[in-house]
């Protein structure tokens, strides 16, 4: 019994132009009603890129493979059932890591096709337009209680710390939990990236037949949302009561919704009652209108629901080709009940698909749909499809490069003369559909009681803002869809200078919208807004740090976030032992995720520039490192002053550190006998001043200057650096004279050591 999903049309405005054509795609999982060991089911991805480019498929973060695409190279990946789907009761109500998230270098088509005995369905992907924070439920209005139905709902996360909302149930609702909508009226859960949820009632219970239809799911992030029935009946009428199928589709967030609709008619006869259409409101006080009609069929409140018949469709001039408009004062979920089999077999191949609202940005074209008559199943079948086409009027259309005409259309649309559809049968392979205006474009398929079905392409391009990465200012990217003619963005309703592309990037919370045009006679449209505000910030206590070269530190990022992940692996608040390098650390609060850098350096030595020696009193200068400085001469007893007093002769060595207390430098040097008097008489004694045992001193200076600074000798090597009391072999003038002796010392500061004073010369005759 077995249903064919549906077909055809249109995809209601997605993030990309092209429907689900898109660079990501999400899919949450659901709940089966019963056990089967025949479960088969694949992602099927295509592109119109001719340059082949990877996608990866991932469950729960985890790569499960990549595949490489192209147009005219489409691909299937295998899933294995418990990623996707579980018949266990353990699997619902309660956070588990099923549902896929796939990801490609370009913008691809991605479809998740599956399939149990004598059952189909398949979920089309919205990409970026399917994800959301406000959705409403919908699912086939179950017939009959039977312990074989159920409805199903899951939620798949795109960020951490997502938590969800479920209200709006009837009171009398039972959930498969044992909870009911009365001692539950609503529950809350939280959720990581990749983790989802399944909520589920069973169809045995008459509150069940439509009572979870309309709830309301609210997030505090996007999530995806698969609804439906797996499996249900939406028909008492004819042959096998009603038939028995999988009802499933992803779902869409409200502010991509729209007022007006185009759905056309499945395989059916419109006795059946297996054709027509689930109406969900999300504002009160909303009307609806079918075809042409000016009274409305029906007047709904939020969260109510109308099931349109199908007697509703209108034959457009040739048997079997037959569409519907429907039109609403309020924004309203719009899903097609139908069937995709043959005369033995309408009943079991009943299907359930979102349709997206039509509007002047669509694309002109849809490339490609691949393996379109393909779908995973435990035997070989070979299904019969149709495509069904839908585009403004006067435009001319072609499939894989044939135009379309004759009985294949254009056929006009009751209500609304702007649009016409067309329909191909016996499609196969990969397709591709082109129009001079807008166009969208799916398919009806059925195989004896297999059906299945899906419209692959046409989410009208009504703009709308996405978070491409990051959650703080700055750093966040918005962005809409690359495929308009011209874009500016306004912040707060005014024009930001400048911003003309499809991606910005916010410098201050507020409100956030882009105007975008199409071009022709499509006016521009402005975006509903987006708001971007700026989450609390904690400070962090990281720093960069100064240590000693033998020494570790402890880098703190301070108290408070969500989680910590260092470049050491640590996920702490803190690292110790950390030793001379660069660091960084993620630290995340409320969604929000910041980088911060720091540095542990070593710490600068301090540098003993020179020292003074003035009759046993040597002074010390200093330089580099961080003051103020301490002093030794003994690496033992320290002192604050740079003066030390009465050295005795000989080797001393002097120590010194700064405040980082690190392993003080230190230089050696000798404490020479000053002679402080001569008498050049002959005598040989105190004839003369001699300093030749420092000739080995780097840069050694020995000079003698008068009281008016009038130098009256230099030593040198030639003159062995002795001083008899005379200049130009003259004897000088008895008195008293001022000298200077300077060396460096041969360590790596070249430490310079300078002795300063009196001597007195006694010249006599």
């Amino acid at each position: 019994m077995k249903k064919t999903i549906l077909f055809f049309i249109f995809f209601f405005f997605s993030f990309s132009v092209w429907a689900q054509r898109d660079t990501e795609h999400w899919f949450a999982p659901m709940k089966q009603s019963y056990f089967t060991d025949t479960n088969k089911q694949a992602l099927f991805l295509s592109t119109d890129s001719t340059v082949p480019f990877s996608v990866s498929i991932y469950n729960n973060n985890m790569l499960l493979g990549t595949v490489t695409i192209s147009k005219g190279n489409p691909v299937s990946y295998d899933v294995p059932k418990d990623l996707m789907m579980t018949d266990a009761q353990s699997g619902a109500f309660s956070t588990t890591t099923r549902g896929l998230y796939v990801k490609g270098d370009k913008p691809f088509f991605c479809t998740f096709r599956f399939s149990v005995d004598k059952h189909g369905e398949i979920l089309t992907s919205k990409g970026k337009a399917g994800i959301g924070t406000r959705f409403y439920t919908a699912y086939a209005p179950l017939s009959v209680t039977n312990a074989s139905f159920n409805f199903t709902c899951g939620v798949l996360a795109t960020e951490d710390n997502t938590t969800v909302t479920v209200s709006g149930y009837k009171p009398s609702v039972q959930f498969s939990n044992g909870t009911n909508g009365t001692n539950t009226p609503s529950m809350t859960f939280t959720l990581n990236k990749g983790q989802s949820y399944i909520i589920e009632g069973d169809g045995d219970i008459a509150a069940n037949l439509t009572g979870f239809i309309g709830a309301k799911i609210v997030a505090n992030k996007p999530v995806s949302v698969t609804n439906g029935n797996f499996n249900g009946q939406h028909t008492l009428i004819g042959n096998g009561a009603g038939g028995l199928d999988i009802y499933m589709d992803q779902s869409i967030p409200v502010e991509r919704l729209g007022d007006e609709y185009i759905v056309m008619k499945g395989m059916a006869p419109i006795s059946y009652e297996l054709e027509g259409a689930v109406v969900v409101a999300t504002e009160n006080n909303t009307q609806v209108y079918v075809n042409d009609e000016t009274t409305p069929t029906a007047t709904l409140n939020e969260g109510q629901f109308y099931r349109i018949g199908s007697t509703s469709f209108i034959s457009q001039n040739f048997s079997g080709h037959y569409n519907m408009r429907i039109r609403s004062t309020g924004k309203i979920y719009v899903y097609q009940l139908m069937s995709g089999g043959n005369s033995g077999t309408y009943y079991n191949t009943g299907g359930a698909n979102y349709i997206p609202p039509v509007n002047c940005f669509l694309p002109k074209k849809i490339d490609e749909i691949g393996l379109i008559n393909t779908l995973p199943y435990f035997t070989d079948i070979d299904p019969k499809v149709r495509l069904n086409i839908i585009t403004e009027s006067g435009a001319t259309v072609s499939v894989n490069g044939t135009i379309l005409s004759g009985v294949q259309g254009p056929y006009p649309v009751t209500g609304n003369s702007n649009w016409q559809t067309y329909s191909l049968e016996n499609v196969t392979g990969n397709i591709t559909v082109q129009s001079t205006k807008a166009v969208t474009a799916g398919i009806a398929a059925g195989h004896e009681a297999v059906g299945y079905g899906g419209y692959f392409a046409g989410f009208s391009s009504i703009p709308v803002i996405a978070k491409k990465n990051g959650n703080c200012i700055p750093g966040m990217i918005l962005e809409v869809d690359d495929s308009y003619a011209s874009y500016q963005w306004n912040f707060n309703g005014d024009p930001i200078p400048g911003a003309t592309t499809n991606t910005y990037s916010p410098t201050k919370a507020g409100n956030y919208t882009v105007t975008v045009s199409v071009g022709g006679n499509c006016p521009p449209r402005t975006t509903p807004v987006f708001e971007v505000i700026m989450p609390p910030q904690i400070p962090t206590l990281i720093t960069d740090k100064v240590i000693c070269v033998n020494e570790t530190t402890t880098l703190d990022a301070g108290p408070g976030f969500q989680s910590y992940e260092w470049s050491t692996g640590a996920t702490t608040q803190s690292i110790s032992n950390a030793g001379i390098g660069n660091y960084w650390v993620i630290v995340g609060y409320n969604g929000c995720f910041s980088k911060y850098e720091a540095s542990v350096t070593p710490a600068a030595q301090p540098v003993i520039k020179n020292i003074d020696l003035d009759n046993k009193k040597a002074t010390l200068t200093v330089i580099g490192g961080k003051p103020p400085y301490s002093y030794s001469t003994d690496n033992v007893n320290w002192q604050s002053s740079n003066v030390f007093r009465n050295l005795p002769n000989g080797q001393h060595k002097f120590y010194v550190k700064d405040s980082y207390n690190c392993d003080p430098v230190a230089v050696e040097m000798m404490v020479i006998n000053i002679i402080n008097a001569i008498t050049p008489n002959g005598d040989n004694i105190n004839d003369m001043v001699s300093y030749s045992e420092l000739r080995y001193k780097k840069d050694l200076s020995f000079s003698v200057y008068d009281r008016y600074g009038n130098n009256v000798f230099k030593g040198t090597a030639f003159n062995n650096y002795t001083w008899d009391g005379k200049f130009s072999n003259k004897k000088i003038l008895s008195g008293t004279y001022w000298y200077e002796i300077s060396w460096k010392e041969s360590d790596k500061q070249n430490t310079a050591i300078k002795y300063t004073g009196w001597i007195l010369v006694k010249n006599r005759e």
